[in-house]
């Protein structure tokens, strides 16, 4: 028999969700599937945050041509994944400390034990990568867990904003679309999750 999964009101769904899509959109190049989902989502209100989620959406519908995805692809590795050094750094070391694999991925992991996750073996990024911080808080969210908000203020907290800076000077103008909805998203969770 497995456990039952926490009724989440309307609001802390909206928060893994954010989480989940967030995680999605720096893991991989969107896909056709996200790309349509985004454009199709419910439209928010007018506030900062709001703005920032409709442009999102508005990006990706506008990007969500069968023609879009290999531009979409080549800029995701342009700025993720380049030879050396990538243009920006989705990992957590590298705005702590100023370099990979360094102390903060090392308390990173200790507190990931603690809260019983385990690495994916098929998994390859270090545990500090943004997408996958992400998907841990979407994760904590969807449980009611206690201790998100030690999480987010220990491991995402101090440098998000730095990689969202990052990419809102890049080019690709979907991300970003996705770094300034990503930074509005976190802002908010800062000052909700705050001690």
């Amino acid at each position: 028999m497995s456990a039952a999964m926490p009724v989440l009101a309307a609001d802390e769904a909206v928060r893994a969700d954010s989480y989940r899509v967030l995680a999605r959109l720096f893991a991989a190049p969107p896909d056709s599937a996200l790309l349509g989902a985004l454009a199709a989502a419910p439209r928010a209100g007018g506030d900062a945050l709001g703005s920032a989620w409709n442009a999102l959406c508005d990006g990706a519908a506008s990007a969500g041509a069968a023609a879009a995805a290999p531009r979409l692809d080549a800029e995701y590795n342009e700025l993720f994944c380049g030879v050396g050094e990538p243009r920006v750094m989705r990992y957590g070391s590298w705005y702590l400390s100023g370099s990979l694999m360094d102390m903060p991925l090392s308390r990173l992991r200790d507190d990931l034990a603690r809260l019983g996750f385990a690495r994916d073996p098929a998994v390859h990024e270090p545990e500090d990568h943004f997408a996958a911080l992400l998907e841990v808080m979407a994760m904590l969210v969807a449980a009611g867990h206690a201790g998100q908000n030690e999480f987010f203020q220990r491991h995402l907290a101090p440098w998000y904003a730095d990689l969202c800076r990052r990419l809102d000077g890049e080019t690709s103008e979907f991300y970003r679309l996705a770094a300034r909805f990503a930074c509005g998203f976190l802002d908010t969770e800062a000052a909700m999750l705050a001690p």
